[in-house]
């Protein structure tokens, strides 16, 4: 069983089944590492609470209740389920409930980091001046919004070379900066997802793999401004290993929580390859 972070919340929360909370137990008494990561979830190291807030004080909540409300009215009766399997067939029809709908969007708000860090052209709201907390805050924006990227995030998301070549040309043209397979691509980690975001008027790149080992890995491109060319550095933002560089144009950062060694060795394939 795989003991991300999905699985410890909910173990903190007391929703996981018997059998499956008494395996995370035997887990967390012989696994250091993960006693670790659950007393830091436990501790709210990641700004849950917070974005919530964020939520609740920007969400245009009048058009999401107005949806739900619409969609709650149009939803037909349930029909009648086959005999023979009853609890599998309730599972599948709680799945696609509208309030099930409505709390997905909001999840998405929440991980779109709230009127800051913002999918292009989906949010309403004006934009704060990131500038205000420092050339670096762009890389605490990425790190809220990767907290809520888990395994299950990206294990059902099937590779699609087609649709990663268009959404590798969108970044292109919107970067100014060629990116092609091969400039993305490594050795043991499966590409998931090209995602294009704007933090303050700039875009922001996104390119999220699955590495079986650690789990989400996540590589941005940044092109904020003209600057000062810097090396890759190590660092640490909300409990994750992250290693950002910069060049003349652009700034990078990869972003996961495999040990401090492999991501620099990450780090450095990836700028060989973008460089080149």
């Amino acid at each position: 069983m795989s003991a991300d972070d999905a699985t410890l919340v909910a173990f903190l929360d007391g929703a996981l089944p018997e059998a499956e909370r008494a395996q995370v137990e035997r887990r967390i008494a012989a696994e250091p590492a993960l006693k670790a990561r659950l007393d830091m979830l436990a501790a709210g190291s990641r700004p849950f609470r917070e974005a919530y807030a964020a939520l609740d004080a920007h969400a245009p909540m009048g058009r999401l209740e107005a949806m739900l409300a619409e969609s709650l009215a149009a939803e037909p009766a349930p029909a009648a389920l086959p005999m023979a399997a009853p609890a599998a067939a309730n599972r599948n029809v709680r799945l696609f409930r509208p309030a099930a709908v409505a709390a997905g969007l909001a999840l998405f708000l929440i991980g779109a980091g709230v009127g800051h860090f913002v999918p292009a052209g989906l949010w309403p709201f004006a934009v704060q001046n990131g500038a205000q907390e420092g050339a670096d805050a762009w890389r605490s924006a990425v790190a809220q919004y990767w907290g809520l990227t888990t395994s299950q995030t990206l294990v059902a998301m099937q590779h699609d070379a087609a649709a990663t070549d268009r959404d590798l040309a969108t970044a292109t043209a919107k970067l100014g900066f060629p990116l092609t397979p091969d400039k993305v691509a490594l050795p043991a980690q499966d590409l998931k997802r090209v995602e294009l975001f704007h933090y303050d008027g700039a875009p922001l790149v996104e390119i999220a793999y699955l590495d079986e080992l650690t789990g989400p890995l996540g590589f941005c491109i940044y092109a904020n401004k003209p600057g000062t060319p810097a090396p890759p550095t190590l660092e640490q933002r909300r409990g994750f290993n992250i290693v950002h560089w910069s060049d003349a144009q652009r700034s990078y950062m990869l972003i996961g929580n495999g040990p401090e060694e492999i991501m620099q060795k990450i780090a450095a394939i990836l700028a060989r390859q973008v460089s080149a």
